[in-house]
């Protein structure tokens, strides 16, 4: 079965599906946010398939979602009147090979400026010109995928501004992100006022946005407590704002908040109360795996308008030799 792409895509948008990030793949997500369970079309792989938790499942008698789907597909390939594939070959030997090896460079050129972009794109996919948020535990690989973000733009060609109030980034990290305007601060009133004077670039970094508010917290007065968080709500607005003036990207890191006074089936969110609403996408980072050698970290959906909950986004490995991220 060949897909056919550019007559599949309008149903599968009168279906509900869309596109995330990566246009060759149109996914749609179970209603239940619970499952953690999409359907999509990968018209790179030429695949029809069902995401289950971690992996893709094929089998379309198992699901009569898919099973819809890939009706729909091959009755869409019939319908279609392209050459089949046995055709005769031509007999221009010397011009096909011409043609082979042009249109094989042109998809090389085009996979690899896809691979170069796939963080950007991804992210962009998600969010568009508006407010990422990521959020885990300490050591959970925040400022790495943040970093790893920020070289991805540099090396595209396009400008980022990075403000660490942690210090987590190395003076190696930092030279690593030549072409990158750095700035570090922990002060609060600091982080407030560069962030309602950022620059003109296309992409933001704040890593992280509740480090300076949480170490302070427990020695705040409840109204000074109060203070802080509303504080921590209109920096996320006038990252907002910039977002929408500039046609930019914002990347927030945060920490989950305190477990402290909390019922044993509660589920830790970012810390930082209402500021949570103000970003259009919150992922989390979590350690799968963490050897001597490499950790894997898995990032997932915690709340999303496109896909469900727990849904993975990406896989993540930090070892000697840098950071992976796989989409």
């Amino acid at each position: 079965m060949k897909l056919e792409k550019d007559r599949l895509v309008p149903v599968l948008e009168t279906l509900g599906y869309n596109t995330i990030g990566n246009t060759d793949v149109w996914k749609k997500a179970s209603e239940d946010p619970e499952d953690s369970i999409f359907w999509g079309v990968d018209f790179k792989k030429n695949e029809v398939f069902k995401w289950v938790r971690d992996h893709r499942e094929y089998d379309a008698h198992a699901d009569p979602v898919l099973m819809e789907l890939r009706t729909l597909a091959e009755s869409i390939e019939e319908q279609s009147g392209e050459p089949s594939t046995d055709a005769p070959e031509s007999t221009d030997q010397s011009t096909k090979g011409e043609q082979s090896e042009e249109e094989s460079t042109n998809k090389d050129k085009a996979l690899q400026a896809y691979e170069n972009n796939a963080l950007i794109d991804l992210i962009h996919g998600y969010v568009g010109n508006d407010v990422l948020e990521v959020f885990g535990d300490t050591g959970s690989g925040k400022s790495k995928f943040a970093m790893a973000v920020a070289k991805e733009v540099i090396a595209s060609g396009k400008k980022v501004f990075y403000l660490d109030t942690e210090r987590n980034l190395t003076e190696t990290d930092i030279a690593g992100l030549k072409g990158c305007e750095y700035k570090y601060t922990p002060i609060i009133d600091e982080i407030d006022s560069i962030c309602q004077k950022l620059p003109k670039v296309d992409v933001v970094i704040v890593d992280s946005i509740g480090f300076p508010i949480l170490t302070s917290y427990a020695r705040l007065s409840v109204k000074q407590k109060g203070d802080a968080l509303l504080k921590l709500i209109a920096i996320f607005g006038d990252l907002k704002g910039w977002a929408y003036k500039n046609n930019g990207t914002v990347l927030v890191t945060n920490q989950p908040e305190s477990e402290f006074n909390k019922a044993p089936n509660h589920i830790l969110r970012p810390f930082g109360d209402k500021s949570q609403f103000a970003a259009k996408e919150i992922w989390k980072t979590e350690i799968v795996d963490r050897k001597p050698a490499y950790t894997n970290i898995r990032i997932s959906a915690f709340r999303s308008r496109s896909v469900g909950h727990r849904t993975k986004i990406a896989d993540m490995r930090i070892s000697s030799s840098g950071v992976e991220v796989q989409t």
